[in-house]
């Protein structure tokens, strides 16, 4: 029973819980046509209802990994769009630094009483642009799961490119982590103007 109730609140918090999931092509695939990415064919995809800015990929199902795309998050949108209403969220500010972005992250993920450990946070290039590149560990306040991330994003034109890999520790994040580096090394950002 309480790996039941784990595994439905975990898709509600994703925005998942009546999700069609769809097999992602082999060679250049287009995220909310902001970004592209260069696949394997391995993932699922799925675009939650309502949202302006995610999609969600999955190999093993959303309670064992995700990889979340956030694609041209504007200025003065909350980065997480899934949020219920009468939560205030933070909202991206195109003047942010890594550590802002870092702090919207955390906020998403454990601000409702989870616990975040940001472990490193260095420059990097992403999509021939200077960006970032983080990673850290959480833990989720409503099913107390010990999880690992990685994430890389720049801000490009004052909108916010983040793409973040995160499974929990050990067995599905080591299996899941060389290949979600293998996408985010083959990220290209598309600017709005070049849509």
């Amino acid at each position: 029973m309480k790996k039941t109730v784990l595994i439905v609140v975990t898709l509600l918090l994703s925005g998942c819980a009546s999700a069609v999931f769809t097999p992602v092509a082999i060679d250049g695939v287009r995220v909310r046509e902001r970004m592209e990415i260069q696949t394997d064919g391995d993932w699922n995809r799925f675009t939650p209802t309502g949202v302006k800015h995610r999609e969600i990929w999955t190999q093993h199902g959303v309670t064992l990994d995700q990889l979340v795309f956030f694609a041209g998050v504007a200025d003065g949108v909350p980065l997480d769009d899934l949020a219920p209403r009468e939560r205030k969220t933070p909202k991206f500010r195109a003047s942010m630094s890594p550590e802002d972005v870092v702090g919207l992250v955390e906020t998403m993920l454990a601000g409702s009483g989870g616990h975040f450990e940001l472990r490193t946070l260095a420059p990097a290039k992403v999509s021939d642009v200077p960006g970032f590149r983080f990673d850290f560990d959480y833990t989720g306040h409503t099913d107390e799961v010990e999880r690992t991330g990685t994430a890389i994003g720049a801000i490009v034109d004052g909108r916010l490119y983040l793409m973040m890999y995160v499974a929990p520790r050990g067995h599905y994040y080591d299996l899941g982590q060389p290949g979600a580096a293998r996408l985010m090394n083959s990220l290209r950002i598309i600017p709005a103007q070049a849509k």
